[in-house]
């Protein structure tokens, strides 16, 4: 019988603690070089672009080491600047999304790195389109997505080559889901219509971090029913879960940035630690991350919990939804493991 305890430790293991030293350094370098230069907020959105292309770290693309960085960098600063200029309230941002979940759930059919950074690439649009801004509001966002995309970059590099056991893990691609043609127009549907429908009813419900939503839907969506309803209720869990840890504890710190960097390190530290560790830990860690950045950037992490909570169950609750009403079926003769992501 597994004890309580075996179970816990479980959900913390495989537990990388090599990678999470090679990825998190230049996140409070970020932070550190927008606080002192009196730009908080654009030290926030550097620091924010390097965690995401800092998982990169742990993966191949095309054969080359750096790969799925740089194009996840490059596609990013890009996705940073568009979103920002079309804003999530127009109707050509809803139909862009759309669009770009369906070329992400295609993607998660054929190539799982691809998949990966391409999905970097639209949780960007998203984020970006919920702080719509002028063309300076735009191209400020995006080289800062650069600057923080590039400044991971650089770091793992170096980091890797001076301490060469740090660079040894990769994450090995998932055997992507083979359908037809049937099984690929029906994820792309899910995905498409899902995204759409939580852009449409963020503004309606009035939820503040309403990004949440679509990216959840685009994460939880997965091309077997079965494996939506267990990625959604992982992910919602880990969501709630370092939702509430990192409120509490910027409450406890009220808001004293040198506290909250220590948080963002912390927590970014895990989520790199814990890729291959069960999925709502990595969820929770980091949801935790960017919530203390995100109070990093001048806003409330108390005020907004429960809309990001929210948000977090609108995605869900739609990827569950469009996941039952089209239909998706594997064919029995390959009714086996394959599970994306």
């Amino acid at each position: 019988m597994v004890s309580k305890g075996d179970r816990y430790r479980r959900h913390l293991q495989p537990f990388h603690w090599r990678e999470a030293a090679l990825c998190v350094p230049a996140m409070p370098l970020m932070i550190l070089c927008g606080v002192l230069s009196g730009y908080p907020t654009r030290g926030v959105i550097a620091a924010g672009a390097a965690f995401a292309v800092g998982f990169g770290a742990a993966r191949e693309l095309g054969g080359r080491r750096w790969g799925a960085m740089l194009l996840a960098m490059a596609g990013m600063s890009v996705a940073a600047v568009t979103g920002t200029l079309l804003g999530q309230d127009s109707i050509a941002f809803v139909g862009i999304a759309a669009a770009l979940a369906a070329a992400c759930a295609a993607l998660a059919l054929h190539d799982e790195d691809m998949w990966w950074a391409f999905l970097q690439v639209v949780i960007i649009f998203f984020v970006a389109g919920y702080y719509p801004g002028n063309v300076h509001a735009a191209f400020v966002r995006g080289a800062m997505t650069l600057t923080g995309g590039a400044a991971q970059i650089a770091i793992v590099v170096l980091l890797a080559r001076l301490f060469p056991r740090a660079g040894m893990v990769t994450i090995s691609p998932v055997r992507p889901a083979r359908g037809g043609r049937a099984l690929l127009i029906a994820h792309m549907t899910r995905a498409a219509a899902a995204v759409a429908a939580c852009l449409l009813l963020i503004a309606p419900l009035g939820l503040a971090n309403g990004y949440w939503a679509p990216m959840t839907a685009l994460i939880v969506l997965k091309p077997r029913l079965s494996e939506t309803r267990a990625r959604g209720i992982a992910r919602v869990g880990g969501t709630i879960g370092g939702c509430a840890l990192a409120t509490l504890f910027a409450a406890a710190c009220r808001d004293t940035t040198p506290l909250l960097l220590l948080g963002v390190t912390m927590a970014a530290g895990a989520a790199f630690a814990l890729q291959k560790a069960h999925y709502a830990s990595l969820t929770a860690s980091i949801t935790a991350t960017i919530v203390l950045l995100t109070s990093l950037g001048q806003a409330s992490a108390v005020g907004n919990a429960e809309h990001r909570i929210a948000a977090t169950l609108l995605g869900g609750a739609l990827a569950l939804l469009a996941a039952i009403l089209v239909p998706h079926q594997l064919p029995r003769a390959r009714n086996r493991e394959d599970r994306v992501g």
